[in-house]
């Protein structure tokens, strides 16, 4: 490895082409990176800097190139900088031409462009695949017309026009483009670090990443991957595998995919039993690519098969099975995403044939259960991480050939901390526990439940989408209640107001708010959800009757949540 000063009008000039790999993340500089660097430039256009000014190294490796071509550099390390120069390079061009032409043609044919190579060699800077099409109709395009306005290298692009336009002098001059020239050429000190064809760029990328301070775990893991596949296939796989599953990610999380896919490639290393943080998937994963004696491409197109059920499970429009898209739903709206680790390995099991529809439904039934008195009777989710991680591998060691029966004895065998609770523990805190909350999130699963119950109870079909929680007795008590509640109103109140038995689902909040129980039963009773025809059948609404309601209520739920 070769590492030597050199100035920007050095490392550009001559055929030369510097490669962002396909694995690198597209370019990321935003307005307060090219803040700073216009403030360093116009530090030395000031003299407030004498001599050069040192911006970095930029890390490349020299790959083979031919007699009659270029000289191909993969940039390891500094496409940001880089990109960013060369973008700052296009726009000085566009203001020589409006000036001097010979020094614009001088700037585009000696570091912007090889004059006399054609297709992608003619660049200099060739970056990666999501950043490509808008660099290049920057460096070739002969009007503003002719540039791809989308991304954040046109922002780029567009930052430091306005700044050519207003370079922000005091004595409003207008910026010396043959000064700035020699500054931007001459000044700019970069250490360019050259490995040869035979070193390990991906050792050199990790030892320049090690603390994974710069990238996400996903760049990482990204970069790793694609280091361990051929050059000559990296850009096949790119686009036939790596490309169409960041598309989808996007699709459903737009600029929070990475976060998401991270969160992907977490549950993929944890379904085999690892109990790992999510700051240690790229080292998780590199130790399984190490460990394997698969190739890396056979190993990633494993990878992706997951995080596509991954996406099932976690966006449920991805899912083509109506009942396994209704279960996902479910899962999402109990906020009970922590048994994905172990749902990616049965959605494996189902789409290789293993099991059944129908027993891939009865395994996410125990387990939605499972959730579900565990959050009724209180007992806490922090442990539901260690639950899930070796779930799979503890169900086939004890039912091999029946899943569903393999889950549903492990799930019973449970103690302490990972408990299954028993009907009589569920039954009673169904009728006892205050479940409505001033976090919308947890009055949503307190929805899910009455909307499980209702579909218990009728064959029809109910849209409970404009449907919502109320409670029979009012949130606020007038002189009215508080007279049909009796002397102790207050404790009863307090007691009962927040739970199952008080609680139903109804299109008429406002209309209902803090009536009469006479007034609000008479429009309860004209609802077509049974569970509001249950009302029919009182005339006062007290302690009493919440509580006999919610052991009714509760009884069905017995049904519906199975141990």
């Amino acid at each position: 490895m070769k590492a030597s000063e050199t100035t920007l009008r050095n490392l550009l000039e001559g055929t030369k082409q510097f490669q962002i790999p396909l694995f690198q993340r597209s370019y990321s500089w935003k307005k307060e990176n090219w803040e700073t660097l216009w403030e360093d430039l116009m530090s030395l256009y000031r003299e407030e800097i004498k001599g050069f000014y040192f911006l970095g190294p930029i890390v490349t490796q020299a790959i083979p190139g031919t007699a009659d071509g270029i000289s191909p550099f993969v940039v390891i390390d500094g496409q940001q900088r880089l990109t960013t120069l060369t973008i700052v390079l296009a726009v000085l061009r566009n203001h020589f031409k409006k000036i001097d032409k010979s020094v614009a043609n001088e700037v585009q044919e000696l570091y912007l462009i090889n004059k006399f190579k054609k297709d992608n060699d003619i660049y200099k800077l060739l970056p990666t695949q999501s950043d490509r099409e808008v660099y290049q109709s920057i460096i070739i395009a002969k009007t503003v017309k002719d540039i791809n306005k989308v991304g954040l290298v046109y922002e780029a692009y567009k930052f430091f026009e306005n700044k050519f336009k207003k370079p922000g002098f005091e004595d409003g001059n207008i910026l010396d483009l043959n000064k700035f020239k020699a500054i931007l050429l001459e000044q700019i000190l970069l250490v360019n670090i050259t490995s040869d064809e035979g070193d390990n760029p991906y050792l050199i990328f990790e030892s320049l990443n090690n603390k994974g301070e710069e990238l996400s775990q996903i760049d990482l893991v990204r970069n790793y991957i694609f280091m361990k596949i051929p050059a000559r296939e990296q850009e096949v796989v790119y686009n036939n595998l790596w490309l169409p599953l960041q598309l989808k990610f996007k699709d459903y999380t737009g600029d929070y995919f990475a976060n998401e896919l991270t969160n992907a490639f977490w549950f993929y290393v944890r379904k085999d039993g690892n109990a790992i943080s999510q700051k240690e998937v790229y080292k998780a994963i590199k130790q399984k690519f190490d460990s394997s004696q698969a190739d890396a491409i056979s190993q990633l197109e494993e990878i992706i098969q997951f995080a596509n059920y991954y996406l099932r499970l976690n966006f449920e429009d991805e899912e083509p099975n109506k009942n396994l898209k209704k279960w996902f739903k479910r899962l999402k709206r109990l906020d009970f995403t922590t048994c994905h680790i172990f749902l990616l390995n049965v959605y494996r099991d189902y789409e290789e044939g293993k099991i059944a529809l129908a027993e891939f439904e009865e395994i996410i039934r125990y387990l939605e259960s499972y959730f579900v008195r565990r959050w009724i009777t209180g007992i806490s989710t922090r442990t539901l991480g260690t639950v899930f991680n070796d779930l799979y591998k503890t169900v086939k060691e004890k039912e091999p050939n029946n899943l569903v029966e393999g889950l549903r004895q492990t799930l019973r065998s449970f103690k302490t901390t990972k408990i299954f609770p028993e009907d009589a523990k569920f039954r009673e805190a169904l009728i006892h526990k205050a479940l409505y909350s001033k976090t919308s999130g947890l009055n949503d699963r307190v929805k899910l439940l009455l909307e499980s119950i209702e579909a218990m109870l009728t064959r029809e079909q109910v849209n409970f989408e404009n449907l919502n929680l109320e409670h029979i007795m009012p949130q606020t008590l007038n002189k009215q209640w508080q007279a049909d509640l009796g002397a102790n109103y207050n404790k009863i109140h307090k007691e009962w107001l927040h739970n199952l038995g008080n609680l139903t689902l109804t299109g008429y909040n406002p209309e209902l708010s803090n009536k009469s129980f006479a007034e609000k039963r008479s429009l309860l009773d004209a609802s077509n959800l049974s569970l509001n025809q249950y009302f029919k059948n009182f005339t006062t609404w007290n302690e009493e009757a919440i509580k006999k309601r919610a052991e009714y209520l509760a009884d069905i739920a017995l049904k519906i949540w199975l141990r």
